[in-house]
């Protein structure tokens, strides 16, 4: 009888700088392991660990072990630290959204040129410890010139990579957990612009690109984040119970949202007929044939087939507003702006929390600026005397 797989062979080179790889064929399937090998930098040394991986992967097929199926040989206890990076991030890709997966590669990439500068090429992930990730972090902090702020934001990339490693059984503790957060000041990011600055933004919008302003409006009343409204297809609208519902493919919690809709917006829904589209076209989508000729008020942010990118939307806010009108502000301060707005209109917090799909109002509050100044205001003019 044929056997499912082949016997594992050994690909190397003279020229150390070329990768080498054990691979066998499983029912035709073919497999590569390199397991760390490519960072010794020694010939005889380096063919010593490839014959023990190759031979280690032997036993493991003879044994009935399927390779299709997630299973942890001990040639993990041989997987350096920058590997274990890649390895984590290549697990957790389908679950992340394009952006978050930018911040992870960008942390791995910093963290590798900081192994370098720390001598700690040859880290193995199974003797990782706290020291080493603390020595790691702030050699980066100091390479890139981070502040507090950037440095937190990183330190939780690298905290969620490496609890992906847990998952796996390659490492019991995640040795990143225990490390502080550094002190930051007020976050002004997505500082709202101010009345005046709203109506010429209104006036501007209207009057070049009308259709980008029922996107753009629909940020600061639902607080929809700007990818998610892209995402939205006209059978997540129902006008006549005021709601849309998100669904958890398409959320940042993968959790299945419903956001009310208030008068002012759902009046804006109603003058496009959504009734009179295929239910399957995207609100705020396109109906260009060709992609690559720049957008077209009559054919962009309209009921369409096409999803439109992130990035269309945040460069003709860049070109009409940040270029053309010369104000600084973030499309996505909207959201901000909305939520202060609520806040000074009467809207409890918890109400907002629910709103935006917070899981608690400790998220919110980074939204609602003025909940502090509406808090004193209500302390000066409701406290009772003595």
């Amino acid at each position: 009888m044929k056997s499912i797989y082949t016997i594992p062979k050994i690909v190397k080179y003279d020229d150390l700088s070329k990768a080498w790889f054990v691979y066998f064929r499983y029912d035709k399937k073919l497999f590569r392991y390199k397991f760390g090998i490519n960072y010794i930098n020694n010939y005889k040394k380096r063919l010593v660990e490839a014959e023990s991986i190759r031979d280690a992967l032997h036993q493991k097929l003879k044994e009935s072990w399927n390779p299709n199926i997630p299973d942890l040989i001990n040639t993990y206890n041989n997987m350096l630290f920058s590997e274990a990076l890649d390895f984590s991030i290549e697990k957790k890709t389908p679950n992340l959204g394009s952006k978050t997966l930018c911040g992870y590669k960008s942390t791995s990439k910093f963290i590798k040129e900081a192994l370098k500068a720390t001598n700690m090429d040859n880290l193995l992930i199974a003797e990782t410890k706290r020291i080493h990730i603390k020595l790691i972090i702030e050699k980066t902090k100091e390479q890139r010139k981070w502040s507090n702020k950037s440095f937190n934001k990183n330190l939780g990339y690298l905290k969620a990579i490496l609890s992906e490693l847990m998952q796996w059984d390659i490492i019991e503790n995640n040795p990143a957990h225990g490390i502080k957060s550094l002190k930051v000041g007020e976050i002004t990011a997505f500082t709202p612009a101010t009345d005046d600055e709203i109506k010429l933004i209104k006036q501007k919008i209207l009057s070049e690109f009308p259709s980008f302003y029922t996107y753009i409006i629909s940020i600061f009343h639902t607080g929809i984040r700007p990818e998610e409204l892209l995402h939205i297809q006209l059978k997540m609208i129902d006008l006549k119970k005021s709601q849309i519902i998100l669904p958890p493919g398409i959320t940042k919690t993968d959790i299945e949202r419903i956001v009310p809709l208030n008068p002012f917006l759902k009046a804006y829904l109603e003058e496009m007929n959504l009734s009179q589209h295929n239910q399957e076209f995207f609100i705020f989508g396109s109906k260009r044939e060709h992609t690559n000729r720049g957008l077209k008020k009559e054919l962009d942010f309209i009921p369409g087939p096409r999803r439109l990118n992130r990035d269309c939307a945040s460069k003709l806010w860049r070109k009409l507003i940040i270029d053309g009108l010369k104000i600084n502000v973030n499309m996505y301060s909207l959201k901000h702006l909305g939520a202060n707005k609520k806040i000074l209109a009467g809207v409890e917090l918890d109400a907002l929390r629910e709103l935006y799909g917070h899981t608690s109002k400790m998220m919110t509050l980074r939204y609602a600026k003025v909940v502090k100044e509406v808090n004193r205001n209500q302390i000066m003019e409701k406290s009772p005397d003595f």
